[in-house]
């Protein structure tokens, strides 16, 4: 059994180290049919895509898309901000993307001088991030940002802040969210992938590569299925092409 796509890898366009052509070559090289190019949202401290930038990378995937027998989504990894589910895209920038992720990232600008102290300075005080309260909030904040926006996956959950995956799942099987298998992390527990699984939520792997060579390197979440013996069915990109909503929406 082998992976179709890889929907979360990074470009020198943030902070990694290969070109887009880079990335499809590899791609193409481990047999994939799909690749996004996903670099991490506007609003990241650190890595951050800058929005001019955009044009450049449309223009690098226009010329190279006929090179090659594969399918090229142009993407970002956005970056939750506030305790209100803000993500830092603007919604004319839905638009320009074919594909939509979303994560918690600790170095990134919140939505506003209040979302600082009630959502960024609050994940990042010990003791008070690891409560049930702040739990709450922060499940309320991905829960209101799927809702808001057509995100198509939320990313490494659980990475960096405390969330309850349950009724996280919950709503993305809902909404047709996908719950990604990183192939870097994987930051829930066993128990609560299982937990999640039981709610029927679609699993997607990536490998959240940041190196050409990494692309397509699903072993972390091939472990962790053959491990919790999930059912393939559910795992989107599996010996399949997932439907995203995103996509899905623009009637592609």
């Amino acid at each position: 059994m082998r992976f179709w796509g890889d929907y979360h890898t990074h470009t020198i366009y943030s902070h990694a180290l290969g070109t887009i052509e880079h990335n499809v070559q590899q791609a193409v090289k481990k047999g994939l049919k799909q690749i996004a190019i996903t670099d991490h949202g506007f609003r990241h401290m650190a890595f951050n895509v800058r929005r001019f930038d955009f044009k450049y990378m449309k223009k690098d995937i226009e010329y190279i898309k006929d090179k090659y027998d594969i399918d090229i989504y142009l993407g970002l990894e956005t970056n939750l901000q506030s305790n209100n589910g803000t993500i830092d895209i603007k919604d004319e920038d839905i638009n320009n993307l074919d594909i939509i992720l979303c994560g918690y990232h600790k170095l990134i600008v919140p939505s506003s001088p209040r979302a600082f102290f009630s959502f960024y300075l609050a994940n990042q005080l010990p003791y008070h991030n690891k409560s049930d309260l702040r739990r709450g909030k922060n499940t309320e904040a991905y829960i209101k940002a799927i809702n808001r926006y057509p995100i198509d996956i939320i990313v490494h959950p659980k990475y960096g802040i405390e969330i309850d995956v349950v009724e996280l799942a919950k709503e993305c099987k809902k909404l047709g969210v996908y719950m990604e298998l990183n192939g870097k992390r994987i930051s829930m527990t066993e128990d609560e992938v299982l937990a999640a699984a039981e709610t029927g939520v679609g699993f997607i792997a990536d490998s959240d590569a940041h190196k050409p060579e990494r692309i397509g390197d699903m072993s972390i979440p091939m472990q962790w299925i053959d491990k919790l013996k999930l059912n393939p069915e559910q795992i989107v990109n599996l010996e399949k092409i997932p439907v995203f909503r995103s996509r899905k929406a623009k009637g592609l």
